[in-house]
């Protein structure tokens, strides 16, 4: 059995790039998803002895990072809204294209498409991009597996007209 450290090094060795890439999809740039992504890693520190294997390690990492996520995005959401009427108008749009190193522009356009999505539409595209099944997903949703089909196949659609 792993102590608490090699518990966590386990989890990081394993679910590090997973957990990056749902962090860069909910925040659309690096810099954001760098944040978010050392706050996940916190909260997975703080909350290893609460870990109850009730689920895999897998569903109890994504559902941190999830929440996480929104937490996150619900607070620069609200950040936004209070300080958009002191941003002239002819900067708004530049202020929000922060895309400063990602190499390959279909990748530019498919966060940027992604970041766009509703919340839960987010969290299922990502989980899908990290190669997990529909019921995986709906065990981290609380939504049903074929729901989750029913939602993947909308979100592709939206994605497809927004790219």
């Amino acid at each position: 059995m792993y102590n608490r450290e090699q518990f966590f090094q386990h989890i990081y060795g394993d679910l590090k790039d997973k957990i990056y890439r749902l962090c860069l999809g909910f925040m659309g740039n690096t810099s954001d998803a760098d944040d978010l992504f050392q706050e996940v890693l916190i909260k997975i520190w703080n909350n290893l002895n609460g870990f109850r294997k009730e689920s895999s390690v897998n569903t109890w990492v994504y559902r941190i990072t999830t929440n996480t996520a929104l937490q996150a995005v619900n607070k620069i959401n609200k950040s936004r809204i209070k300080h958009t009427n002191l941003i002239p108008n002819n900067l708004r749009a530049e202020s929000n294209q922060t895309y400063e190193t990602l190499q390959d522009e279909n990748i530019k356009k498919l966060y940027k498409a992604i970041s766009s999505l509703k919340e839960i539409d987010r969290i299922i595209i990502g989980l899908l991009l990290e190669d997990n099944s529909y019921k995986e997903i709906a065990d981290i949703t609380g939504i049903s597996a074929s729901n989750v089909g029913v939602r993947v196949n909308r979100i592709k659609k939206k994605l497809a007209d927004k790219i």
